[in-house]
């Protein structure tokens, strides 16, 4: 059964210049004992609910069973990797946000935790503050998507039904394809958030048919083509891994 996310999100503020930041109920799977003491002390003196596991299998047994906000998760765990547990979370069709934790940096490395389904990832040795910022990041493009949940997406003057393929801007109605229906409404209700060819391959085709990454490219040129420039360059090519969707307040931050 699908577990959905997030369910334990509330507001608080920090004290610092009355920002709001939100508090998770965070699941932390890390087989180093000093880093996994040192995390779980950090993030819940910042309030939030922490559980943490050493273990690779059993963290997974607890990505699958219970309910979190976020989870982060070592790459090289004993029993079963941080990326096993990813495709498990993603193949039980869960959105719970992920964020990886590796000392492996290289872009192959970092692709392949993008293909698993995270959300973001952070290489060691890191700052305990900035990955909190990460997850304060992460929390709120979750808390967005869970907004946006309903018949229409609105985004500046894009309005995407979700449940048939048009749309409309600036009140010119648009035909889409199918297919692009399917990139357009993922990559809107998950803002920021990168996802690779691979990801969008097997949510257009699933995972028995060969196709290659050059058919994501032609649909994605295609929808930016039907949108228009001011709404087809919130469609982000990221070099390397995919695609994401930036709105427009957004884009003194962006970055490839």
């Amino acid at each position: 059964m699908p577990i959905d996310a997030p369910c334990h999100l509330i507001q608080s503020s920090s004290g610092e210049a009355g920002e709001i930041v939100a508090k998770a109920k965070i699941l932390v799977v890390e087989d180093d004992e000093n880093i996994l003491n040192l995390l779980s002390a950090y993030l819940e003196s910042a309030g939030h609910e922490v559980v943490a596991h050493q273990d690779g299998y059993v963290g997974y047994k607890a990505a699958l069973t219970d309910t979190f906000d976020i989870c982060i998760l070592d790459v090289m765990l004993p029993n079963k990797s941080g990326i096993e547990i990813a495709e498990a979370m993603r193949a039980q069709s869960t959105e719970i946000p992920i964020l990886f934790l590796t000392a492996l940096g290289a872009e192959a490395n970092v692709l392949k935790g993008v293909d698993a389904g995270a959300d973001d990832y952070v290489i060691k040795p890191f700052s305990p503050r900035e990955l909190n910022v990460r997850i304060q990041a992460i929390l709120r493009r979750s808390q967005m998507a869970m907004a946006n949940r309903n018949d229409v997406l609105e985004v500046g003057s894009l309005r995407l039904d979700v449940e048939q393929p048009n749309c409309d801007v600036s009140g010119h109605s648009i035909q889409l394809t199918p297919y692009e229906h399917k990139i357009l409404r993922r990559l809107v209700e998950q803002p920021r958030r990168i996802l690779s060819r691979g990801q969008l391959i097997t949510l257009l085709y699933g995972n028995d048919v060969a196709v290659g990454p050059k058919a994501i490219d032609v649909h994605v040129h295609n929808i930016r083509a039907k949108l228009g420039d001011e709404i087809g360059e919130m469609i982000e090519t990221v070099r390397g891994f995919g695609y994401r969707f930036t709105p427009a307040s957004d884009a003194g931050r962006r970055a490839s």
